[in-house]
């Protein structure tokens, strides 16, 4: 081999050489690249998944404190109708053991309410023993109202017609019931936890 051939070898190999370590290096930067991109788009698409962790980690969380705070409305409303029913509860057995004299005036009225609302006219008043011999000496001569031992009722009296037709009962758990929602109403403005 000449010094010609061997030089014109020389080239071709350097010629080759050249680029090869070029394709190589364009190589190793479009795999640097691709490395660069695969690696951002794995950071995007964790960004993204934490994202829509975080989005649904609130929403939950949202969700679990508007369950909570109901559930603590509920518990107070709760509680305060507890405390509600028991000062009802106490004043229908405060009711049903007033002292005599305010039993006497108690049962009065309820007397006059219930013939009110019967309108003029004759009248039957069934009571409790207790109650229907206070209410016999309180009534006068004039009335036409007729009083009987009732042991089935509670304190308080149940008013009637003559033939039965009207009645109105004005016991003191009737009259709870009755006012209930009045009363419930007043004593709510006085609790408020």
């Amino acid at each position: 081999m000449n010094q010609q051939e061997q030089k014109l070898r020389d080239e071709i190999l350097n010629d080759a050489r050249r680029k090869a370590e070029r394709a190589l290096a364009r190589a190793e930067r479009d795999a640097a690249k691709a490395r660069d991109e695969a690696a951002e788009e794995q950071r995007a698409e964790r960004e993204q998944a934490l994202e829509r962790a975080r989005q649904r980690a609130d929403i939950r969380s949202r969700a679990i404190l508007v369950t909570v705070d109901q559930e603590v409305r509920r518990q107070r409303l709760l509680a305060r109708e507890a405390i509600l029913e028991r000062c009802l509860d106490q004043a229908l057995e405060t009711a049903c053991s007033l002292p005599p004299e305010d039993a006497r005036r108690s049962l009065a009225e309820l007397l006059d309410e219930a013939l009110a609302a019967l309108g003029p006219g004759p009248a039957k008043v069934r009571a409790r023993p207790a109650d229907a011999a206070v209410l016999a000496s309180a009534i006068s001569d004039a009335a036409q109202v007729t009083v009987t031992d009732d042991e089935r009722l509670g304190a308080g009296l149940v008013a009637e017609s003559p033939d039965g037709l009207r009645q109105f009962d004005n016991t003191y758990a009737t009259r709870r019931e009755r006012l209930r929602e009045r009363l419930r109403t007043l004593l709510a403005e006085g609790i408020d936890f």
